[in-house]
């Protein structure tokens, strides 16, 4: 016979080791996009005083007229260095939480159907039913788990391609 406190609090403990994991991830998430941030505000400020200086230099308006190429050329080089950095910040946070929530999910999935044949061998021929439904539940969810992965590949990808081509015509 099984000890339902016990099972109930070693299950506890698994769901909060994941759930430590699922922070630990989400802050180095954030530890990386404030990081992030800061970087790009130095070379955002680095960049603003060049530009000033380059400015206050000129004197008529063919100087004006070529500085304003490479000034927006390199403003938006680093818009798009900092989004494809941030971008893939986020998916490697958001990868790192799926995967543990995944295999939580998964745990639990096991678990539970550990727990109803257990319970099945407990109880009347009646709740056989409620054992089988709760089966084709998890299977859903897996299956669910899986479409959810397949999805976002070709999202993420699909995503990056027109910065990808943006990229290429500034370049």
């Amino acid at each position: 016979m099984y000890n339902v406190a016990e099972q109930f609090t070693s299950k506890s403990q698994v769901g909060l080791e994941a759930w430590k994991s699922v922070v630990n991830a989400s802050l180095d998430g954030m530890g990386k996009l404030a990081a992030l941030n800061l970087h790009t505000a130095r070379a955002v400020a680095k960049q603003g005083a060049e530009n000033f200086k380059a400015l206050s230099e000129v004197r008529d308006m063919a100087g004006l007229k070529a500085l304003q190429q490479p000034m927006a050329v390199a403003a938006v080089s680093q818009s798009v260095a900092y989004s494809r950095r941030a971008y893939h910040i986020s998916n490697e946070s958001s990868s790192a939480v799926v995967q543990v929530l995944g295999g939580q999910l998964s745990q639990a999935g096991r678990g539970v159907v550990g727990v109803l044949q257990e319970a099945r061998k407990n109880t009347p021929p009646g709740v056989t039913f409620a054992v089988s439904s709760g089966k084709a539940m998890l299977s859903m969810v897996n299956s669910m788990l899986a479409n959810l992965a397949q999805i976002a590949k070709p999202a993420t990808e699909a995503s990056a391609e027109p910065a990808v081509k943006m990229i290429a015509k500034t370049a």
